[in-house]
């Protein structure tokens, strides 16, 4: 048995399995033309040596770290406007051991692990190798974020290469969108005060950890770490009030994305603290959800890697338009063509196809059922520690399925993985509207619009507030949440369906024509703010006077 510590590479043709499906000639070609003549020649000059080649993909050995990162530079640059080959490269630093049949090693897993995170046409590091580097080929490098690996118990940091031609937007710091809290400044200068503070900051801090998607960085700790965002916070008391300002920051050039003001009742310093922490974390995963993505403009869904496949998606997803959730999905689907079994992108996919059927007020269909059902109990199984991958779970049991048992199971695991998680008050007003819980429905809805203080999904609530009315009997309440949704958007023929519905039961008649009229020139399309949603047995009518293809009342 020999051992030995090696720089190890992993390599992998990308969209294997579908080019060899559409043509399967020119697929055994790419191999052949990737050993012969594009990456093992290539390798070989750099003094590495091939140790398997397993069809599609390939782990090799180099003597040094400078040699490796040569290579992939090297084998990726030439296959930059390669018409069909697009390589995955991962590498990282590990003693391996051979015998006379194989050879084995933690550092083999992991290096594969790291593959299935680079960008084709790219190259993925650990932060091990990226120690052993130099400073000036550093600067080559973006670090990518924090990547929680399969079957690899510690979290890693990945620094990530692309060829000149794909490079992302200038200023970003890699894949993953990133967060550095700055410590809060605090006013009056005193130690009780800046207990409370190291609180607020605390508290933050560890529940954006909690995220998947995104990498949060305590910047007292590790001031110079290069992140996407800073956060800023300053606290003010003054007797029994209390008032938390932060801010988003973009690093790039310093301007003020986003600012947002936490005011409450300091008499009780836990309680404020605990709903400040709440509403504050809220709205910063909005938030940079919602301004990351330009990075990645000018690159094409086959150009980014898995993690930057789901960061798409999820802006568009933010962005409440139709082309733009269209865009979202078909992300979705590259993403888990790179990886079948990535869970975030399993269950990011099923909830967006899962709204698609609720905003087309589709029939229910049982293969599309058993189909979203299996890649959300992947996605659990593969990531049993995410609140946004059992709420998606949650949603479908009781959209879908209208299993309100499995559905409150689900909504239990968030909250365990996150209390503070905003999502899971949706799936709460929606349980309560079911069973006919009215006013219990109206309240939880209120505390999402008092958490929430900048929402992308006003419109949604709105939409759903007037038909928890309407179910309720309180048609005048109703008629106004609907006419502020089409006042908001006047283009969605959807939102002036409900206005009529609404000043139909309110008595509203210029309400209503106004609406008949709006809507009669608007063409018939789905609408993202007026999904099919459950509702208490004998108001199914409300629903089917809001199908996009429904004439308005």
């Amino acid at each position: 048995m020999n051992r030995r510590l090696t720089i190890l590479m992993c390599a992998d043709l990308v969209g294997y399995s579908a080019l060899m499906g559409r043509d399967e000639a020119l697929a055994v070609a790419s191999v052949r033309d990737l050993k012969n003549r594009l990456l093992e020649p290539v390798a070989a000059n750099h003094g590495g040596e091939v140790l398997k080649r397993m069809g599609d993909g390939w782990i090799l050995s180099f003597p040094g770290v400078e040699a490796a990162l040569d290579c992939a530079e090297e084998v990726q640059t030439g296959l930059a406007d390669h018409a069909v080959i697009k390589l995955r490269i991962g590498c990282h630093i590990g003693e391996i051991v051979e015998d006379e049949d194989d050879f084995y090693g933690a550092g083999v897993n992991i290096a594969q692990r790291i593959e299935t995170e680079a960008p084709p046409g790219g190259v993925m590091l650990s932060e091990d190798l990226f120690r052993q580097l130099s400073e000036s080929r550093r600067g080559n490098l973006a670090d990518a974020g924090v990547f929680k690996l399969k079957n690899i118990a510690t979290p890693m940091r990945l620094y990530q290469w692309r060829p000149a031609n794909l490079v992302t937007a200038p200023g970003a710091a890699g894949a993953l969108p990133s967060i550095g809290f700055e410590p809060f400044s605090f006013a009056p200068d005193d130690a009780d005060t800046a207990a409370v503070a190291a609180d607020l900051h605390d508290g933050i801090l560890q529940t954006s950890m909690k995220r998947t998607g995104i990498d949060t960085i305590d910047l007292g700790d590790d001031p110079s770490a290069p992140t996407v965002f800073i956060l800023r916070g300053r606290l003010r008391l003054a007797g029994a009030r209390g008032r938390l300002a932060i801010s988003l920051i973009l690093r790039e050039d310093f301007s003020t994305v986003w600012t947002s003001t936490y005011d409450g009742d300091a008499s009780d310093i836990f309680a404020f603290t605990d709903d400040v922490v709440a509403r504050a974390e809220a709205d910063i995963r909005l938030q940079t959800i919602q301004h990351d993505g330009d990075r990645m403009a000018h690159l094409a869904d086959d150009q980014l890697s898995l993690s930057e496949l789901r960061a798409r998606a999820a802006n568009l997803f933010f962005k409440q338009r139709l082309e733009d959730w269209r865009r979202g999905y078909a992300a979705l689907e590259r993403a888990v063509t790179l990886n079948p079994r990535d869970p975030m992108a399993l269950a990011m996919k099923a909830q967006n196809r899962l709204n698609w059927w609720g905003i087309r007020f589709e029939p229910f269909d049982a293969a599309l059922a058993a189909e979203l059902g299996r890649e959300l109990d992947v996605a659990v199984q593969e990531e049993p520690h995410s609140d946004f991958i059992f709420w998606a779970r949650a949603a479908y049991h009781l959209r879908m399925l209208d299993d309100l048992e499995a559905a409150r199971f689900d909504m239990a695991q968030s909250l365990e993985v996150n209390p503070n998680f905003l999502g899971i008050v949706e799936v709460q007003a929606q349980i309560a509207l079911r069973e006919g819980r009215i006013e219990d429905a109206l309240k939880a809805l209120e505390g999402y619009l008092i958490r929430g203080s900048d929402d992308p999904f006003k419109l949604v609530r709105l939409t759903f507030n007037a038909r928890a009315h309407l179910c309720a009997g309180n048609a005048q309440e109703a008629a106004r949440e609907a006419k502020e949704a089409a006042y908001l958007r006047p283009e969605e023929r959807g939102l002036h369906l409900l206005k009529a519905l609404a000043c139909r039961e309110a008595g509203d008649t210029a309400g209503l024509e106004a609406a008949r009229r709006a809507a009669e020139k608007l063409e018939k399309q789905p609408c993202i703010a007026v999904q099919r949603i459950p509702l208490p047995d004998g108001f199914e009518w409300i629903n089917d006077a809001l199908h996009p293809e429904a004439d308005p009342v």
